[in-house]
């Protein structure tokens, strides 16, 4: 008795293209495009008309499941038609009359299915093609069946190394729907096999985000919405399928249904307290890849890979601070002679500070370059920000933030670190094992990690433009206990002009395409995830011109 039964399907993806076999059928990664879900839809009337009927002579039967112990695979034939006492496998195909070897394959592995189950010699079957109403007929001759045995062999195999094919990097690549995850022209520019890609957009579909921060808000159901109501009255109503993330602030309810709807959605629930403070985050099943998550922890126990990919991330963050100060050394406070003296001598630390990073011998010496830095860099921030606008900044606090651009500041990097742990699952890795933080039980360490060539960058560059252009008022906060907080008003702000940045769009330092910041977080996951699986040679971080 075989072991593993595969699909059909999977052998038919097999032929097509080795690599998608491998991300769908080892890394269990399923994902849905326009393509998939129209030959679906066009799939429907085959599957749903009466199973068994007469046809112009033809007996025929729908949607029949076969199996083979012997060749090791299943699946379900779309049509099954006899006459004159021989059987015919019909497969419907969405739509063209290509010769395809991938869809003649799956069909005479039909075949041979067939032969087993009913015992009886199948010479032929047809291939239906649903958009142009035509059939072609496929005989199963000896070399289509020895080839067809062929490529279940090379599935097995690949099951059982689960070692992944490179790209093919060619017209198969256009519209498969496993392109953002598999990145063919990114892989294949960084190997110099080619010239640079194309834009891509990266799979990630956290384009829409609910944030819900009034106290004693409830999120409810119905149909497929969700609504979030106060008071029994509904102050926000949005479909399903136009929501990619729910951020909670403080202290509000989610019913079951609405739960599992965002479970079985994708949609990642995060949790901040009511001081902005990152808590924890309901997450989906979304990538199943052990694969993956295997290779990250053997990584994460290699001294000498963690300290290289250690190196990348504040180097990342460095050269993004060092940017920062760059741009903004005429604006604001930076304007005087005191700005213009501490923001050149800062400059002048981080650009030694980042000299001083490929001869680091141990994580603990990184550490070092990586606070003498961010120090040098928070000595001029406020700098940054204009004098007329009422703030202040002497050095970073938190835990809570002693002033009101320390505030700022925390919630920003909460909200990051959000963004960051959402597409770090979604790509399938652990967020909890870094490579540069030390870990920690309960402590994020790889979004802490991906977060440092992001916070100069995003979080920061929010805050200060937030401040100069007088969004964020000093009367926008309330004391506590020691520490400031926004008010409920100023941070509906504060979350429209964070999705405004996250949605620019920059030139990929590397790839040279248009792409936002939003979309870059998970490029950037990805990118870290073909090193680990030895894909890539070196993971490159962001750093913007």
């Amino acid at each position: 008795m075989s072991e593993t039964y595969i699909p059909l399907s999977q052998i038919n993806t097999l032929v097509f293209c080795s690599r998608r076999f491998y991300y769908e059928s080892v890394e269990g990664h399923q994902v849905i495009n326009e393509h998939i879900e129209e030959g679906r839809i066009k799939h429907t009337r085959v599957h749903t008309e009466t199973k068994n009927q007469q046809k112009n002579g033809r007996k025929i039967s729908r949607q029949q499941y076969v199996a083979s112990a012997q060749l090791g695979v299943c699946g379900y034939i779309d049509l099954i038609e006899e006459k004159d006492g021989i059987l015919y496998p019909v497969e419907y195909k969405k739509a063209g009359t290509g010769n395809w070897l991938n869809d003649q394959v799956q069909l005479c592995l039909e075949g041979m299915l067939l032969e087993e189950h009913a015992g009886l010699q199948i010479p032929h079957g047809y291939i239906y093609y649903i958009g142009s109403k035509r059939r072609r007929k496929v005989a199963f001759d000896q070399a289509l069946r020895e080839t067809s045995r062929e490529f279940v062999a090379e599935a097995k195999l690949l099951l059982q190394t689960r070692k992944i094919p490179k790209p093919v990097h060619d017209n198969r690549c256009n519209g498969c729907s496993v392109r953002k995850i598999c990145l063919p022209d990114e892989i294949a520019y960084l190997h110099e096999l080619d010239a640079r890609p194309k834009r891509i957009k990266p799979a990630l579909g956290i384009d829409n985000v609910l944030y819900v921060d009034e106290p004693g808000c409830a999120l409810k159901k119905t149909g497929e919405r969700i609504l979030v109501v106060k008071d029994g009255e509904t102050i926000r109503d949005i479909p399903l399928i136009h929501l990619g993330q729910v951020v909670i602030c403080g202290y509000s309810s989610l019913t079951t249904p609405v739960m599992q709807t965002l479970l079985n959605e994708g949609i990642p629930v995060v949790f901040l307290s009511a001081y902005g403070r990152y808590q924890g985050t309901l997450t989906p099943q979304i990538s199943r890849n052990s694969l993956l998550r295997v290779a990250q922890h053997q990584i994460a126990r290699d001294t000498e890979k963690c300290l290289l990919l250690a190196k990348a991330f504040v180097h990342g963050k460095i050269s993004n601070m060092r940017l920062m100060l760059q741009r903004r050394k005429w604006r604001g406070k930076a304007k005087t002679a005191d700005g213009q003296s501490q923001i050149v001598s800062s400059i002048e630390s981080i650009a030694r500070m980042r000299k001083q990073i490929p001869q680091a011998s141990a994580l603990s010496e990184l550490l070092g370059i990586e606070g003498n830095a961010s120090a040098a860099y928070f000595r001029s921030f406020g700098f940054m920000l204009k004098t007329e606008m009422g703030f202040d900044f002497k050095q970073r606090s938190r835990r809570p933030p002693k002033d009101p651009t320390n505030a700022l500041l925390s919630f920003a990097y909460s909200l990051l670190t959000a963004d960051v742990m959402s597409a770090i699952q979604i790509v399938g890795l652990d967020p909890y094992v870094g490579f540069f933080h030390q870990w920690h039980y309960g402590r994020p360490c790889l979004a802490l990690d991906l977060m440092e060539e992001f916070r100069p960058i995003l979080a920061d560059s929010v805050v200060i433009s937030l401040i100069n252009n007088a969004q964020i008022k000093p009367d926008d906060f309330n004391e506590s206990h020691g520490g400031w907080f926004l008010k409920d008003a100023a941070r509906k702000r504060f979350y429209a002009a964070y999705e405004n940045r996250k949605n620019e769009t920059i030139t990929h330092p590397v790839f040279k395409y248009k792409i936002s910041f939003r979309r870059t977080i998970e490029l950037q996951i990805r990118l870290l995830a073909k090193y680990l699986t030895e894909e890539i040679d070196a993971y490159t971080p962001l750093t913007v011109r």
